[in-house]
């Protein structure tokens, strides 16, 4: 049988909910150890390594049973399930068995010299190392797992960090519109202090004056410092403050206040060891 599109049966039809545990939900062939090697999603979905590389569009990759999006550019990021990989062995195992006509002879061990304890004894190690196959199995498919939770955390930092540039050039901009308007306000108040001098001065020579000419002249004088003055007075109320950069101002700093304190009250989780099995914590 072909096999088929995660993509292309999204739209056609669902899964079943009773499908084989030995065989994929989507090509409906049997599980191999090749290109049909079964692997498990991030969601906790299984399907073959052929139709999850199949389904894998642009980086993306949807899943048909619960329409999770993972992040993914090929099906060998995904762990191996062992788990069912061990079931469809112990499956075919059993369909042998049950098939052969005539019964077969008890296996006597590797040598049939030795004796009957020595026997006993390989047994006895055959079914160790076979429980213990068993339980790196079962560990292996945990690992697995949780290599894919951590490919998501992956994804979510490097979607964390892009916002976090975004915001570290949000404050650079502001700091330039603030740079400006403090060079602007140094401009203001140079001209501010020349024109108190020149008042000043003027209140000196008004002081001082003793002809009708030099009243005159002196008043002149006064009467153009004074217009000056009175210009620097409006351009400082229509100038400051700069309502756009204080607003940008504001807003880019409460922007930047509320992702710090998020990420100083956000728990980290732990990855804990419990006896035969590993599980996550938050």
């Amino acid at each position: 049988m072909g096999f088929v599109s995660l993509h292309s049966q999204q739209t056609k039809y669902s899964f079943p909910q009773d499908n084989k545990l030995e065989e994929c939900s989507v090509c409906f062939n049997d599980y191999d150890d090749n290109q049909l090697r079964p692997r498990t999603l991030p969601c906790g979905h299984t399907f073959c390594s052929q139709c999850i590389d199949n389904a894998i569009k642009n980086g993306q990759l949807t899943c048909l049973s619960c329409r999770a999006e993972h992040t993914a550019t090929a099906a060998t990021q995904f762990p191996i399930s062992y788990a069912v990989e061990a079931f469809v062995r112990k499956l075919k195992n059993i369909q042998l068995t049950t098939e052969e006509v005539v019964p077969a002879k008890p296996y006597e061990g590797p040598a049939r010299g030795i004796s009957k304890t020595l026997r006993s004894l390989v047994q006895e190690q055959k079914s160790i190392i076979s429980s213990l196959i068993t339980s790196c199995e079962e560990v292996l498919s945990q690992l697995g797992e949780y290599r894919g939770q951590l490919g998501d955390w992956k994804t979510h930092h490097l979607q964390l960090q892009d916002r976090l540039y975004a915001l570290v050039e949000q404050n650079k901009s502001a700091m330039k519109l603030l740079e400006l308007e403090d060079t602007s306000v140094v401009d203001m108040t140079t001209q501010g202090e020349e024109g108190k001098t020149q008042l000043q001065a003027m209140l000196g020579s008004l002081d001082t004056v003793n002809t009708p000419q030099e009243v005159g002249t002196t008043i002149d004088t006064a009467d153009e410092c004074k217009v000056k003055v009175e210009d620097w007075f409006r351009k400082c109320q229509e100038l400051f403050p700069d309502v756009n950069t204080v607003h940008t101002s504001v807003k880019v700093q409460e922007t930047i206040r509320e992702a710090l304190e998020m990420m100083t009250t956000e728990t980290v989780p732990q990855l804990t060891r419990t006896p035969g099995r590993l599980s996550l914590h938050h």
